[in-house]
């Protein structure tokens, strides 16, 4: 029933944001929404992970996140998550359910994901190269959860048909004791056609406490279906340096709507 209703909901979103005008290039876009600009992303994820040796489990994840460009340089935003059944609980499989982004934190194992709520600020900008900050808090609502926040560095890279999407990216968990992750993403795009895009996403991150690295890897694919629709997908492997890392993978489709 939530996957017929979330569907629904997609479908019907679509058809109200339409526009005659083609959207900018995705490997030219800004990291901060234009000023008076509003963007509701509506994200389907499939998370498999296993239980076992021999088992795994797969379960469903929904996201909704909205935000709006307060000024030229200023974004805001807020961001939920929900798990659909109990395999979506076990893999929080409402993150597989954000394309393109892997910096997710701050999560447990409700069928309600912890809410996230996001400043970003670009402070450079220039024809080739865009450098911002970015504020995240992790407000605890999940059983057993605790308060934190993240502080990242965006720094996005632009020429000709290519783009790379990187940064350093903080998040501090005030568990006993804290716990804290240094993230460094690194997501080259193509723009392949005026409307589409697609690349491989990589990096690493340094968990304190844990001692050893993980390292992401996946592959993420775009079209601009109007200048207010994307449509978004991906597939992800969060840790490629675990044991039997392919049996943990998820995969996501998303919409976003602009509204100027």
């Amino acid at each position: 029933m939530y996957r017929n209703a979330a569907l629904a909901t997609v479908l019907g979103l679509t058809a109200l944001a339409s526009h005659a005008h083609a959207a900018p290039a995705w490997v030219y876009r800004s990291i901060v929404l234009p000023q008076g600009d509003v963007a509701l992303d509506i994200g389907f994820g499939l998370g498999h992970a296993p239980v076992s040796p021999n088992t795994s489990t797969t379960g469903f994840g929904l996201n909704l996140e909205i935000a709006a460009g307060i000024s030229h340089n200023v974004q805001l935003g807020v961001r939920g998550g929900f798990r659909l059944d109990n395999g979506g609980q076990l893999t929080q499989a409402d993150a597989y359910g954000r394309p393109f982004q892997t910096e997710t934190y701050g999560t447990l194992f409700d069928r309600v994901a912890n809410p996230e709520v996001h400043m970003r600020w670009a402070v450079a900008r220039s024809s080739a190269l865009e450098l911002g900050l970015d504020l995240r808090a992790y407000l605890p609502s999940e059983r057993g959860s605790a308060f934190g926040f993240m502080l990242g560095v965006p720094l996005s890279l632009h020429g000709g048909a290519l783009r790379i999407d990187s940064g350093v990216y903080v998040p501090v968990i005030f568990y006993d004791p804290n716990r804290t992750v240094v993230s460094v993403p690194v997501h080259l795009w193509i723009q392949a056609t005026n409307n589409l895009w697609l690349g491989p996403l990589f990096g690493i991150r340094m968990i304190s406490g844990v001692g050893a690295n993980q390292y992401p890897l996946g592959f993420g694919l775009g079209s601009s279906l109007n200048r207010s629709v994307d449509l978004r997908a991906w597939l992800l492997f969060p840790d490629m340096s675990r044991e039997q890392a392919t049996r943990t993978f998820g995969v996501g489709l998303a919409l976003q709507l602009r509204f100027e």
